[in-house]
């Protein structure tokens, strides 16, 4: 009954909030130059888009740029928190770096790198520049909370340091680690979408977005970003079903 409920009243949470971008894109009509589209608008143009085959193939696309450079920041990052986590050196000389990575704006970030980096490759890198320093922080922090006893006793019994590491240090860190990976899945399709808006790759969701605004279709700019949050509703939703079974 509790699951039921709780199911119910958020069903009834995203009706409302439709039914409020509803009327509030209708009234927008009599008031604005260009009026809000319509929930009903938005639907008809992503109905309209998932009907063809460029769509698909830039959505294709944005979900490999993106993942790319997510996976590759998830074991970059898994490797350099739990080096920060073993070795004082190394994170206090790596700590500015992880400072600067999340302290800089992501516009910025997509600015300077578009001056050495391909417009192609850019999503995947910003991708992985903004979720590498979270992973990075979420592991360091959960070896952080490693019992200093379990891990005396370990080595007690004459465990070696790989198996310590793996068995003891990492089992500590991976709630911290799973939490990082499902907050930076969001960032990094954030990022890696704000990344291809700007410099525009060829046959991309962000290409889409900027053809779409040129033209003054801005159902169609809704529908896009429809698809956006759509896509990373089924990626988060996914990689918590993931470790949920892994738990198992």
């Amino acid at each position: 009954m509790k699951r039921l409920k709780k199911a119910l009243f958020s069903v009834l949470a995203v009706v409302f909030w439709l039914a409020l971008w509803q009327v509030g894109a209708m009234l927008s009509g009599a008031e604005l130059l260009i009026p809000i589209p319509t929930f009903t608008q938005t639907i008809k143009a992503f109905a309209g888009l998932c009907g063809t085959g460029a769509f698909w193939n830039a959505t294709l696309v944005s979900l490999w740029h993106i993942l790319a450079g997510y996976l590759a920041s998830v074991l970059l990052g898994g490797l350099f928190g739990m080096l920060s986590g073993a070795l004082f050196w190394f994170k206090t000389l790596s700590a500015p770096i992880v400072h600067l990575m999340r302290a800089v704006p992501v516009a910025a970030i997509i600015v300077v790198a578009w001056l050495w980096i391909p417009s192609a490759m850019l999503p995947s890198v910003i991708a992985f520049l903004m979720v590498l320093p979270i992973i990075w922080s979420h592991v360091d922090a959960g070896l952080l909370a490693v019992d200093p006893q379990a891990v005396e006793l370990c080595r007690v019994y004459g465990m070696p340091r790989r198996e310590i590491l793996w068995r003891v240090r990492f089992r500590y860190a991976e709630p911290s680690l799973r939490t990082g990976c499902v907050t930076g899945l969001s960032i990094a399709w954030k990022a890696g979408v704000a990344a291809e808006i700007i410099c525009n790759p060829t046959g991309s969701l962000g290409s889409f977005l900027q053809k779409a605004k040129a033209s003054v279709e801005y159902a169609d700019v809704f529908a896009v970003t429809l698809m956006v949050v759509v896509l990373s509703l089924i990626l988060e939703n996914a990689l918590k079903l993931i470790w949920k079974e892994q738990r198992r």
